[in-house]
Formats: C-alpha cells, sequence, structure tokens
C-alpha cells in the first residue's frame, strides 16, 4: 500500500513540474471580460462573456486561428477575432460573407441550433442571426450572420506584415472592418476552453477546443 502511495505520490509531483512549466513558459489562462458588451457579442457563437481559456504565451499566427490581441485602440485591453487575412490577400465581406482574392469560405453545414439570439448593444436590443458552420483553412467553426440586413461591403488589401481579423459574429463585429489590420506579434492563440461562465457543472461549455 505504501510503494502505491509512493508511486502516486511521484506521478502527481511529475505532472505537477509539468503543468507548472506549461503555465510559466507555453500557455496562459485568461477569463473574457464581462464589462465589454461588444466583445461579448462579437464572439458569439463561439465563445461568451465570462469563459475561461488557455492561450498560448507565443504563438505563429496561422489562418483559422482564433486570436486574442491586444486592441489597438485600448492599451490594456484585448480584442478576440479569428485570422482570416494575412500578407498580400484581398479581403472581400460582402453579405457577411468572407471571400479571399475571389474565393469564398464554404459554409458546408447549418449550426445546431440554426438561429442565435445576441445582444446587440449599438441598438440596445436582441437580434436574431443565423449561424452556419464554416470550414476554413482546415478548421471548422461557427459563425453568425444576418442575411436580411447584412452588414456595408468592406473589400481589403492586407499589408506587409499584418493580418486582417474577423468575427465569428459577421454582423456585431468587433474586428478589422473597425481598428484595422493588426500585428501577429501583439497576439495569442486560443486553444481551448476550460469552463464558461456557469462554472465546470455545466458540461456544454467546460473543455471545449477552440482551435
Amino acid at each position: 500500500m505504501r510503494g502505491w502511495l509512493n508511486f502516486v505520490a511521484w506521478v502527481a509531483g511529475i505532472g505537477g513540474v509539468v503543468l507548472a512549466v506549461l503555465y510559466y513558459f507555453v500557455l496562459d489562462v485568461w477569463t473574457v471580460p464581462v464589462d465589454d458588451p461588444l466583445l461579448a457579442a462579437s464572439i458569439a457563437p463561439t465563445l461568451e462573456a465570462g469563459d475561461v481559456v488557455v492561450i498560448t504565451r507565443r504563438s505563429t499566427v496561422e489562418r483559422g486561428h482564433l486570436l486574442r490581441c491586444a486592441d489597438p485602440q485600448a492599451p490594456g485591453r484585448f480584442i478576440v477575432a479569428r485570422a482570416i487575412g494575412r500578407y498580400g490577400d484581398n479581403v472581400d465581406i460582402s453579405g457577411e460573407i468572407v471571400s479571399i482574392d475571389g474565393r469564398r469560405t464554404p459554409s458546408p453545414h447549418r449550426c445546431d441550433p440554426p438561429q442565435s439570439t445576441v445582444f446587440d448593444p449599438r441598438k440596445n436590443a436582441d437580434v436574431e442571426l443565423t449561424c452556419a458552420v464554416e470550414d476554413y483553412a482546415g478548421r471548422d467553426f461557427s459563425v453568425l450572420r444576418d442575411g436580411a440586413y447584412p452588414e456595408p461591403r468592406s473589400k481589403t488589401a492586407v499589408g506587409l506584415g499584418k493580418w486582417f481579423l474577423v468575427s465569428d459574429d459577421r454582423h456585431i463585429h468587433l474586428d478589422s472592418r473597425d481598428y484595422g489590420q493588426v500585428e501577429p506579434s501583439t497576439c495569442q492563440h486560443i486553444l481551448f476552453r476550460l469552463v464558461g461562465p456557469a462554472g465546470f457543472a455545466d458540461a456544454k461549455s467546460r473543455l471545449t477546443l477552440i482551435w
């Protein structure tokens, strides 16, 4: 019995050291702010305010990554959006559908449920948005759109060393259409959600892969 307890303690100790090294040098934990209603709307349906997520301390930005970046307009705060266009790309958002160099991002599936209700702080009202699952750069993720009243068309050529970010909520957005293209050095890749705002008891939101 004593030998078994020693083995368990040894494994726990090694595991603790590995987790400590990962935390201090590779990964970080961040809670999505609850005091920014526009950010909360823009990250739907992937995340929500109050989510506790794991991010990389340093990362190479790739297409389709969901990123946390320094807010270019508010020092000390962050924005969250997806890496869509890089240097040399021509990004066209029309009808809240993204095209890169004239090629549309496919939306092969509908979400379950197909509609989402999101609070729009710009209107101070709830809006009904259509949800679709996109396949982009080998990653599947859900996006929201308003097919009846889409945002105005946006066309941008991505500059040297920059990335163009797009919110998963294409309608109530907080992305490069609002603050411009970003420096990748200010960004970290969001890997997965540990727990949602309801805590670990909420099985739907805990330990969720984000990309």
